[in-house]
């Protein structure tokens, strides 16, 4: 097993002598370097590619089992929440899932460059004479010299693939760095917007205008150091001074210091954007946040859509809307269906003289609606008892208007139910099917009858066509 060499502290006694006296008009002299801390970075060198790929080993793919379960912990929580608690459920979900699938492709990546890089050593100590051009066959003289001019040898070869696996490595933990730092000042505001919210009456709209303006204060305060530096930098270039702006910028930098950690980020960051080109880093940098944070979107729409490669040119979404859905029946509905909470029946044929029927309720949709359409006392529904089941029917029979084979249902004979098994509470009621013939039959819901064809409050038709056989009864 490898063992770290012990440490040797370097001989001061070798140092050249520092004169106790100075000349006059002569400056003290830098300080003078460590000797040793190359060698000793060196020897540390010799390791690190065993542990970058131990590492990355380690969590790519682990990496990639997380967001499926981030994903099943959202699906369940974020149909209870409404308002700027749906919010930070939803940025939470996006940023875990955005950060789990970038870091697990670019330690992949990392892996691959890594092993080529093995590759290349194992090479260079089998074939330490290089690639020799005589020896390839097929090749003439003008491919020859066209090769020879464009291919690298092994040696720098070796070095481009170390140095690009390193930097890709340290750019990985940058990223992992940033997106958990965005995520506990995030979570710290919503915290704080949330609780002084909740104190006044519209505590939505007042916890939505309080996080705003505490994500402004960082930005105006990253776009306000820069302008200040810039204008500095242009008085100091046409020979003047700025002392005033110069201590305004300084007392800005130490206020960042409190939303951004200078002394983690700024290290690695620094030293990446002066080694590498500049504008190239940061565009590739801020891009890698904002696909992390698309591509929670990406996989809740891809949840919701039937197929993200939708070529179906005859039997399109329009014409399933008015044919069958497996989401409306509870015996066809998947894992796939989680995100698709619409009305729901048993099963598309019904064989008893009832046919149970489940609205669900939900609260990011249906609150806002509710408090206007309802009327009801203080914005929600305060009743205890009997009269809570009551008000909760009310309500929710002016925004649901369900009809069968054309005729209208009245919703006052439904109940209001709580289904672990959906993770959902709605409405629930039983339709008597004895006066109805064998056959098909179609149950037409509309949901916000009067809303527009756009927003979240638009009107919505959910059809769910069955099939009536009380013959087949056992």
């Amino acid at each position: 097993m490898w063992r770290q060499p012990p440490y040797t502290p370097p001989n001061r006694m070798d140092d050249p002598p520092v004169s106790d006296t100075l000349e006059p008009g002569s400056t003290p002299a830098a300080p003078v370097a460590d000797t040793d801390t190359n060698g000793r970075f060196a020897r540390l060198r010799e390791r690190t590619d065993e542990l970058e790929m131990f590492i990355s080993g380690l969590l790519a793919f682990a990496l990639l089992a997380v967001p499926g379960r981030v994903f099943d912990a959202w699906a369940v929580s974020e149909v209870h929440a409404d308002g700027i608690y749906w919010q930070a459920l939803w940025f939470g979900f996006s940023t875990c899932v955005g950060l789990c699938y970038v870091l697990a492709i670019a330690l992949i990546a990392h892996l691959a460059i890594r092993g080529y890089w093995v590759g290349l050593i194992g090479l260079k100590s089998n074939f330490p004479q290089g690639i020799r051009w005589d020896n390839v066959p097929f090749m003439g003289r003008t491919a020859r010299t066209f090769y020879q001019a464009r291919v690298v040898s092994l040696d720098q070869a070796i070095i481009s693939a170390d140095r690009a696996a390193s930097t890709l490595f340290s750019t990985t933990l940058l990223f992992a760095l940033t997106i958990a730092v965005i995520g506990l000042m995030s979570i710290l505001a919503i915290t704080v917007a949330a609780g002084i919210g909740s104190l006044f009456p519209h505590s939505d709209d007042v916890a939505l205008a309080i996080l705003l303006a505490l994500v402004a204060v960082p930005l105006a305060l990253g776009i306000g150091v820069g302008a200040l530096d810039k204008m500095v930098a242009k008085r100091h270039a046409r020979g003047g001074t700025s002392p005033r702006l110069e201590r305004i910028t300084h007392r800005l930098l130490a206020i960042n210091q409190w939303f951004v950690p200078m002394r983690m980020l700024l290290p690695v960051q620094l030293m990446l954007q002066s080694n590498q080109r500049a504008r190239h880093f940061m565009w590739l940098y801020f891009g890698a946040v904002m696909v992390a944070m698309m591509i929670g979107g990406v996989q809740a729409v891809g949840s919701m859509r039937f197929s993200m490669l939708d070529q179906y040119e005859v039997v399109t979404g329009e014409a399933v809307d008015q044919g069958m859905l497996s989401a409306h029946y509870e015996s066809l509905r998947t894992e796939h269906d989680r995100l698709l909470r619409y009305p729901m029946i048993p099963a598309d044929v019904i064989q008893g003289s009832r046919l149970r029927l489940f609205i669900p309720h939900q609260p990011k949709r249906e609150n806002a609606l509710a408090k206007r359409v309802c009327a009801l006392p203080e914005g929600g529904n305060t009743a205890a008892g009997p009269e809570a089941a009551t008000r909760a029917v009310q309500c929710l029979a002016k925004v649901w208007q369900v009809t069968l084979d054309g005729k209208p249902v009245p919703l006052d004979g439904f109940l209001p139910i709580e289904r672990r098994d959906l993770e959902m509470r709605g409405l629930v009621g039983y339709l008597p099917l004895d006066a109805l013939s064998p056959g098909r039959h179609d149950l037409l819901l509309v949901w916000n009858a009067d809303g527009g064809k756009r927003g979240r409050e638009r009107r919505r038709e959910y059809r769910i066509p069955f099939w009536y056989a009380p013959e087949e009864r056992r």
